[in-house]
């Protein structure tokens, strides 16, 4: 009985956020929440275990050793050198600054909520403006190939080539989404175009101590949501409030695209539970390449509310990355439709095991990248040394 009271107010909130009640809603979901954990509280700390190890062992070896470095990297003021390098291929192509190359390079090598970080941390020190940083993320929010070719491809799907599908049409839908955003709706001009960029040098020696400071920090950030949203998940789906819903779009719709929706909402929420649920559903397989390019695009609540926690000093509006990430989802989904029409895959999910490619591990990745940023910046040390060109 009390199951069913918790599983209607769940339901009720959701009508009250859709009829635009948003107070209302939000007091009735965490009521039925905080009813919910006392009622399965052995549910709610074993969620909480496999949410913190998740954090533990997989996104903090994951992100750590980049925060690290890029805090490292604006510090010696190499993203100044990449900026100068790329400003006028990135003012006629996406409306910003050169540092928007930068910002997408390390995004797309890191992952989620990447973007977001160096975006605040450019902004605090007036690289760039607020609205600036706003349109960067339209093109520079994305998740890795970790997450998305590793853990998605490979882990979930044990398909390779869906990976590299996923990746593919996740990075192309984010560089249109930038291209159509930034010049359409977001032109004007950049306010750091009129600023004299920060040149105070620094002259703090603990540099390196308030880099891993402010990388526990935004760790610590992530690790947080990331408990929350287990918890939240699991107790949601123990009150199985999704099929609920799910009976209920049966009475309206197909059967398929009614199980559609429910999965999408599901990765709209925690897109790791996402995907992995849309892997092992009984969709076809192309259509649960087109849903999960879609989701990964969006990112779900948790990765925008770790967003909104980074960028809020600096006055990134959510509502805009919110609409930026569906625009994203968009443009990814029509980008895997078209990929689907020339390669064509298997209508079946591979029981074998992939090994995970050497470069598809976290320090290879960082060698990389450190790889690619020193060939950025010789590249401009000789032209700006040897070719004594103005960059």
């Amino acid at each position: 009985m009390l199951v069913l009271l918790l599983q209607f107010m769940i339901l009720f909130s959701i009508i009250l956020f859709l009829l635009g009640q948003r107070k209302k809603a939000a007091k009735v979901f965490v009521i039925s929440i905080l009813i919910t954990m006392f009622l399965f509280p052995k549910n709610s700390i074993e969620a909480a275990k496999n949410g913190f190890n998740l954090w533990i062992y997989v996104v903090t070896p994951s992100l750590f050793p980049f925060f690290i470095l890029n805090d490292i990297v604006i510090y010696l003021e190499i993203p100044d050198n990449i900026s100068k390098l790329f400003k006028n291929y990135f003012r006629k192509i996406f409306n910003t600054s050169g540092y928007g190359a930068y910002v997408f390079i390390m995004s797309i090598f890191t992952g989620y909520p990447t973007g977001a970080k160096i975006v605040a941390q450019l902004i605090s020190e007036k690289k760039i403006s607020s609205y600036e940083g706003q349109k960067i993320l339209n093109f520079a929010s994305t998740s890795g190939p970790l997450f998305v070719i590793g853990a998605v491809g490979i882990g979930m799907f044990n398909n390779i080539k869906i990976g590299y599908i996923l990746f593919v049409s996740h990075i192309l839908g984010a560089i249109i989404n930038g291209l159509v955003l930034n010049n359409l709706f977001f032109t004007k001009p950049n306010v750091n175009e009129l600023w004299e960029l920060n040149k105070d040098k620094k002259t703090n020696k603990n540099f390196l101590t308030k880099s891993i400071l402010n990388s526990l920090t935004t760790t610590g950030i992530i690790g947080g949501y990331i408990i929350f949203f287990s918890v939240l998940i699991e107790l949601i789906n123990k009150l199985n409030i999704f099929n609920k819903i799910e009976g209920l779009l049966n009475l309206f719709l197909n059967k398929s695209l009614s199980k559609s929706i429910i999965l999408a909402v599901q990765g709209a929420i925690e897109i790791t539970n996402g995907c992995n649920l849309i892997s092992i559903s009984n969709l076809p397989l192309f259509l649960k390449i087109l849903i999960s390019t879609s989701i990964i695009s969006l990112s779900g609540i948790s990765i925008i509310m770790q967003v909104f926690s980074i960028t809020y000093d600096v006055k990134i509006s959510i509502k805009n990355y919110i609409i930026s990430k569906i625009s994203h989802s968009i443009f990814s989904f029509l980008v895997a439709l078209i990929i689907l029409k020339f390669i064509s895959i298997d209508n079946q999910i591979f029981t074998s095991k992939y090994n995970i490619p050497y470069f598809l591990n976290v320090f290879p990745l960082l060698e990389i990248l450190l790889i690619v940023i020193l060939i950025l910046n010789f590249i401009f040390f000789i032209k700006a040394n040897i070719f004594d060109e103005k960059v």
